[in-house]
């Protein structure tokens, strides 16, 4: 396929798959001549309504099935009925509710069902005629359990998410007042700080049923310093929140002292926490950032939030220090490039809409997230860059930029396994003057493409060497497509139980999905003159980067392989512990 098709490929899948298809996001007509009443949740089920199906199939009342049933025309079967793993295809009447579960429903022209059903993990086919004299639900995504050997089903143990090792809390309170004492890694390992301690008390007021007052005091110990100051080992943030229903508004305020990555996008902070924790290959940079901000926020419907945020701090240059990993501990970190040092003043402007089903794992919905930001100083204390990428900037008073980012992405689920979803993102200078070193972006690595080493563009000039690999571009815009396909593997069928049942928890083998993406993406450098793009233009097509791959996803831990489609890039290997996006 040409670069450019595929390009125009991914772009357009954010907007024509969700055209084509949002008519399957809340009903699904599976007879077009059957009644308009079976609604299918395209959600992950909730977990009271799995109870619900579990109950309902342990019920001693019930007949319960594990596997394949027909109930043929002119039979009758008393209910409830309840089928798990299989197919229960009516023919003849059952008198009660019926209850499928990680299984099909499949009722023919003369079948009659006299009481609700419901179906978790499974479809419902539904031929014209048939009758159902109850309530219908139907979820698609299969449900947590599993069959014990006495028969019944008990529900599976959720896969914890890497993220959320690591921790413990303490909660206590007294009426209104309630307080949760929380000490965490963090979750951050890096080559700045290590293994970043944080702990402290978090207290709740809530004077009514409409409002909340919250205050969290956090203290982070870095197991690594930075200096020989005390301030070079500990760091902290303090911050108050309030919050208020009927109107959903609230009020944030804070102050912090915290080592936080440079804008340049990579991976989550915990995936790059523990690529360095295993591997020493941090893929953030870092400076210190010590200040103070507040942000106004609402929520006009249920689905949007928009925020106003003021602050200002002190961002200064930190180097790489030598903490340990696991395995490469003899090789040395990747060195952390300086920043513009100096007092920034921020002001943003944010808007976040979110229709997903969910945050984890979603199939279904759309999520936007729209930053515009401006910004000053009047003692920035600049670096001095290669000419090609950014002309010099005065010292002192007057330093002052504007930058966008965005997020958008549509989730589409087109049948009981297979779903699609698209992203388009990107960002970078606005306008004012140029941007300095913590705001600038490169593309390349296991994010947004995969298929192309770690920073490959990162807009550096030619014949500069940079053993920081520092992001230099002033813009990136990159569109990523993935179709996904559920692929359930049962590692207990060839595995002793005690080993499968960790390997699930784990990494959740039985809620696989078979992945293949595309990936497209370019970081430039806007303006006039040679090597830059006008500042209304984006690059042409032929000099974007492509990458196509594909590999198989648990939801924490996912294993792929990409390769590029410009260059002579080898086909690459990568592992990711969530979703892409």
């Amino acid at each position: 396929m040409p670069r450019s098709l595929l390009l125009g490929a991914l772009l357009a899948s954010a907007l024509l798959v969700p055209a084509t298809l949002s008519a399957q996001d809340s009903v699904i007509v599976i007879d077009p001549s059957a009644p308009f009443a079976d609604s299918a949740l395209t959600g992950g089920p909730p977990i009271e309504v799995v109870r619900r199906a579990v109950a309902a199939y342990n019920d001693s009342a019930t007949t319960r099935i594990a596997g394949d049933l027909a109930v043929p025309t002119g039979a009758a079967m008393p209910g409830p009925l309840a089928v798990y793993g299989g197919t229960l295809r009516v023919s003849g009447a059952v008198d009660g509710a019926v209850v499928v579960i990680n299984g099909t429903l499949a009722l023919d022209s003369n079948a009659t069902v006299g009481g609700d059903v419901l179906v978790v993990g499974g479809r419902l086919h539904r031929s014209a005629g048939a009758v159902i004299n109850g309530e219908i639900q139907v979820y698609w995504d299969a449900a947590p359990v599993e069959r014990q050997p006495d028969g019944q089903l008990t529900l599976r143990p959720r896969t914890r998410l890497l993220s959320q090792l690591g921790g413990a809390r303490a909660r206590f309170g007294v009426g209104p007042l309630q307080a949760t004492l929380m000490a965490s890694t963090g979750g951050t390992y890096n080559r700045i700080e290590g293994l970043p301690i944080v702990l402290g008390p978090s207290l709740t007021w809530r004077p009514d049923s409409t409002q909340a007052l919250r205050l969290d005091l956090r203290g982070i110990v870095r197991t690594v310093g930075t200096g020989s100051q005390l301030r070079s080992d500990v760091g902290y943030s303090a911050r108050l929140e309030w919050r208020r229903r009927n109107p959903r508004v609230g009020l944030v305020v804070g102050v912090h002292s915290r080592i936080v990555p440079m804008r340049s996008r990579t991976l989550s902070a915990m995936e790059s926490g523990w690529s360095a924790f295993l591997l020493q290959r941090d893929y953030h940079d870092y400076f210190e950032s010590r200040g103070i901000s507040g942000e106004v926020f609402g929520y006009p419907i249920r689905q949007l939030r928009l925020g106003i945020v003021v602050g200002r701090d002190q961002e200064s240059t930190v180097l790489a220090s030598d903490p340990w990993s696991l395995f490469r501990n003899r090789d040395r970190w990747r060195p952390n490039p300086p920043i513009d040092d100096g007092h920034y003043v921020h002001l943003a402007a944010r808007l976040r809409y979110d229709t997903r089903n969910s945050n984890d794992n979603p199939s279904s919905g759309w999520f936007g997230d729209i930053t515009v930001e401006h910004s000053n100083s009047d003692d920035v204390s600049p670096l001095q860059l290669p000419s090609g990428v950014r002309g010099s900037i005065p010292p002192g008073n007057g330093y002052a930029f504007n930058r966008l980012s965005f997020d958008l992405r549509r989730y589409t689920r087109v049948g009981p396994s297979l779903r699609v979803a698209a992203r388009v993102t990107g960002g970078g200078w606005l306008g004012g003057d140029p941007l300095p070193v913590q705001e600038r972006l490169a593309l390349g690595g296991p994010d947004l493409l995969p298929g192309y080493g770690f920073r490959a563009v990162n807009c550096a000039p030619n014949g500069v060497v940079d053993p920081a690999q520092t992001a230099l571009c002033d813009r990136m815009l990159a569109a990523q497509l993935e179709l996904r396909t559920r692929v359930g593997i049962d590692p207990g069928r060839i595995l002793p139980k005690p080993v499968s049942d960790a390997i699930e928890r784990v990494v959740g083998l039985r809620e696989a999905d078979l992945v293949f993406l595309g990936d497209a993406g370019m970081g430039w450098l806007s303006g006039d003159g040679p090597g830059r793009v006008p500042n209304n233009r984006i690059p042409v097509l032929n000099e974007w980067r492509y990458d196509v791959g594909g590999g198989l996803d648990t939801g924490t831990l996912g294993i792929y392989l990409a390769k590029a489609l410009t260059g002579r890039e080898p086909l690459r290997l990568f592992v990711r512990l969530q979703h892409r996006f």
